[in-house]
């Protein structure tokens, strides 16, 4: 179990941190064998992709030290994940001078802390709970951005009552993540 919690981290944080960049699974080509069909690959400068490079660098050795400090103790409970991410959030945070936090979107809020608070972040719960995936704004020198998270049923036996989970609409959480960004 222990084995299979760090892989999963490992996944999950590919995903959340490289998905901004990478090219989306729509944009792959059906046949691998095709030749003609190029990935599209995005071209950054040099500058860009150190940034990049070191700040998924970070998340990595975050994410790490986190689950294996969590998931690896001889005693005691073991956390859930999105509590545990949270800890990922605050080292990443230090380096980026950003500020990384969940909200509660469609589901209720298993802490008072994950409530939308500021106007962004009450119009990003808004706006992902009709099925976008993502909100941003740029504003006072901050890049903002909201993005779903999917609420699977390992989720929904907290966030949800089991009457509830029968509905057949899809259910997340929105990570929102702020930037410092020149010129606004």
């Amino acid at each position: 179990m222990k084995v299979r919690a760090c892989v999963a981290w490992g996944v999950f944080a590919v995903l959340l941190f490289s998905a901004s960049w990478l090219p989306s699974r729509a944009d792959s080509p059906k046949d691998p064998d095709q030749t003609d069909a190029k990935k599209h690959v995005p071209e950054l400068t040099v500058d860009e992709a150190r940034r990049q490079a070191k700040l998924l660098h970070s998340t990595y050795e975050a994410t790490l030290h986190t689950v294996h400090r969590e998931y690896f103790r001889e005693s005691g409970r073991t956390p859930i994940p999105a509590r545990v991410l949270e800890d990922v959030f605050y080292w990443v945070d230090e380096e980026t001078h950003g500020e990384t936090r969940w909200i509660a979107v469609n589901t209720d809020a298993m802490s008072i802390d994950h409530n939308p608070k500021t106007e962004f972040e009450k119009e990003a719960a808004k706006v992902l709970a009709t099925g976008e995936e993502e909100f941003e704004q740029i504003d006072n020198g901050m890049y903002r951005r909201a993005g779903a998270i999917t609420l699977f049923a390992s989720c929904l036996k907290c966030h949800e009552s089991s009457l509830t989970q029968l509905r057949s609409k899809r259910r997340v959480a929105g990570l929102v993540i702020n930037i410092p960004v020149k010129g606004n």
